[in-house]
């Protein structure tokens, strides 16, 4: 009597549970493509026009447009990009143009058609990192907000432990730039490129933590410090029980109770 191997159709019915969270890493579902298409729509707008007017200007294809850019922005760069400009990117000037030309097109196109999403803003979020360690800040910083917060919106949600992880790692690039900041004038901090990317990195780092789809978790870490079991203490709230005031349950304290 053969006996039949069940094993391969687990396999696959395993895979096709898979497939939609595998193309949800590649483009943005249709619940949050909806609300966040004027985002995206902006975003693409934004690439389309900035590689359009570079396919146009025949200086961008000799390299001489990079070339002006860097020279001009040299004042304006943060001090470990400058020997970057100088020994990468002016010599290389005319592959790099063309580089930048194509991927923003690319980019723009992904974004429109909704596929290969997530690669593309990690691309672009590359470019404007780029962009802004040369001191070009406008607008490039407002294109990492909007990137970053397109990859929230791709990203699936995750416990506490593993949000805490990613949330240091958003940190470390505000730790490293921060030292660079050259000005703390309100006026002048929009322009500044250390305080932009470290400003950025703290603002994807609380938002990681933020999103995490249990806040119990959050208010059971907070109450297991010093600081939270000494409020627990005098306030003789247990974390459901805030919980449930913040919810707006006017019985919280009472239900917590029980």
């Amino acid at each position: 009597m053969t006996t039949i191997d069940t094993r391969v159709p687990q396999a696959l019915g395993s895979a096709q549970r898979n497939e939609p969270t595998h193309r949800a890493s590649r483009a943005l579902p249709i619940g949050k493509l909806a609300l966040l298409l004027p985002l995206q729509l902006f975003l693409a707008a934004g690439w389309f026009r900035a590689g359009i007017e570079k396919v146009i200007d025949p200086s961008w294809w000799t390299g001489a447009h990079l070339l002006g850019f860097l020279e001009e922005q040299r004042a304006h760069m943060l001090p470990f990009f400058v020997p970057f400009a100088d020994h990468v990117l002016g010599p290389t000037a005319v592959v790099v143009s063309w580089l930048v030309v194509w991927t923003q097109l690319a980019i723009a196109i992904c974004l429109v058609t909704n596929r290969h999403v997530k690669a593309a803003l990690w691309t672009g979020i590359v470019l404007n990192l780029c962009f802004t360690m040369a001191g070009r800040v406008n607008p490039s910083a407002f294109y990492l907000v909007m990137q970053v917060t397109l990859l929230f919106a791709l990203s699936r949600p995750v416990g506490l432990r593993i949000a805490l992880r990613r949330a240091a790692l958003w940190l470390i690039p505000a730790a490293l730039f921060a030292p660079f900041a050259r000005t703390l004038q309100p006026a002048e901090v929009i322009d500044d490129p250390a305080l932009m990317i470290s400003f950025v990195s703290v603002l994807a780092a609380v938002t990681t933590v933020a999103i995490v789809n249990q806040p119990i978790q959050l208010l059971d870490l907070a109450a297991s410090t010093a600081v939270g079991r000494r409020l627990v203490d005098r306030t003789g709230m247990s974390p459901h029980q805030v919980l449930r005031r913040l919810s707006g349950d006017a019985d919280g304290g009472s239900e917590g109770a029980k």
